[in-house]
């Protein structure tokens, strides 16, 4: 995937602030450009127009930004209340990438309505990041992470970091939008 156009730099870092907290200086770096490169892969001009999905007409950055507090704040649970530790730099690596794609999977469309691009309509959502980040030696884990942690995704998250993330984006997708979750009661004799 590339871009006909450069455009102005994102402030990775200035979004998600963070980054700043990974330790694995390569992770950190990854994270940036991976960032960098679907932003510039994209046809998106203001970050700001780029919403959650096609069905939910919400801005895309401020539900990411949440997941990624919101995951932070359940890691913070787990260390105080069950002296659980979570894998920091890769919750905070999953958690700025988990939506990244969105980037290259929708593009504007008219009447300032975005539409899936054919990234968007072939590929699994979360598929093109995880691949730029494994081309850039990201943990494998970071990028199962991606392709796992969508409702919609075929398989469930095998990490904690992935499972926080799940459950995580789901909540805040129920915040801005709408419970999409049934509670299936089964008696078992």
């Amino acid at each position: 995937m590339s871009s006909t156009q450069t455009k102005k730099p994102l402030d990775v870092i200035g979004l998600f602030p963070q980054i700043e907290d990974i330790v694995d200086a390569d992770l950190k770096r990854a994270v940036i450009e991976i960032w960098e490169e679907l932003w510039q892969a994209s046809k998106w001009q203001d970050i700001n127009d780029l919403q959650v999905s096609a069905e939910i007409a919400y801005p895309h950055l401020p539900h990411a930004q949440s997941v990624v507090t919101m995951a932070l704040a359940v890691a913070d649970a787990f260390a105080k209340h069950h002296n659980m530790e979570v894998n920091r730099d890769h919750l905070i690596a999953s958690a700025v990438l988990q939506d990244a794609s969105k980037l290259v999977e929708y593009e504007p469309g008219p009447e300032g309505k975005m539409r899936r691009t054919s990234v968007g309509k072939n590929l699994p959502h979360g598929f093109w990041c995880a691949k730029l980040a494994v081309e850039k030696g990201v943990h494998d884990e970071i990028s199962h992470v991606m392709l796992t942690h969508s409702s919609g995704a075929h398989k469930f998250p095998d990490t904690l970091e992935g499972k926080i993330l799940y459950y995580v984006d789901q909540i805040d997708v129920i915040g801005i939008f709408k419970d999409r979750w049934e509670k299936h009661i089964f008696i078992s004799k």
